[in-house]
């Protein structure tokens, strides 16, 4: 009897014992659970941050590019187009240029060529300020540069310059229109020239062109 009733004890202690522990271990494998779903959970965050902190720094980095690559290819855009519109200007320049150039040749058969020569003389004879002056001709122009031209000029030199002036004019051998001025010794000339005065100004008439077109 004794030993019925110990058997029944002993297993009733026995059952209790084993729910505590299953309670117990259930109790801590929940815990445990919970914590590796919450580390599960944290550690998916932090995946999904770190793939969206990747995604917005490739995301930069690319709009970067995609700038540089634009303000490149409108520089380019840019410098193509002023290369254009300044070939545009140059050839227009020059044809403005060869046209001023073919309608110098033109004026030299022009009744008003004679008056320009005299102006020519008179503007090269108060830039070379001597009384000796050598005035150069071409051999074109020996049927204007005549005794009465000659005369014309020395009265137009006294009364502009109150002086009296000693010339010399000598034909040569270039095509050109207009004179060469220069004192007697040669130390002082002044080319008026069409080439040479077209030259003179070369640069200037070339940027007012281009600010014009």
């Amino acid at each position: 009897m004794a030993k019925d009733i110990y058997s029944k004890v002993n297993t009733q202690n026995l059952e209790a014992i084993c729910k505590k522990i299953d309670e117990q271990v259930g109790y801590e494998a929940k815990i445990i659970l919970d914590k590796a779903l919450k580390e599960k959970e944290r550690a998916l965050e932090e995946a999904r941050l770190e793939v969206g902190r990747a995604k917005d720094k490739l995301l930069r980095e690319l709009d970067k590019e995609l700038e540089k690559m634009r303000q490149k290819f409108s520089s380019m855009l840019s410098m193509y187009r002023k290369r254009l519109i300044l070939e545009e200007k140059n050839k227009l320049v020059g044809d403005i240029l060869e046209s001023v150039k073919q309608m110098e040749k033109g004026f030299h058969s022009s009744p008003d060529y004679a008056h320009f020569l005299e102006k020519s003389i008179l503007e090269g004879v108060g830039i070379i300020d001597c009384n000796e002056i050598d005035i150069i001709y071409s051999f074109l122009d020996e049927d204007i540069i005549k005794e009465g031209f000659i005369k014309n000029i020395e009265n137009l030199c006294r009364s502009r310059f109150s002086k009296n002036f000693s010339f010399q004019f000598q034909k040569s051998g270039f095509k050109d229109t207009g004179l060469i001025i220069q004192s007697r010794d040669a130390r002082l000339i002044y080319d008026n020239r069409f080439l040479a005065r077209f030259k003179r100004v070369y640069d200037d008439v070339c940027m007012e062109l281009m600010r014009e077109v």
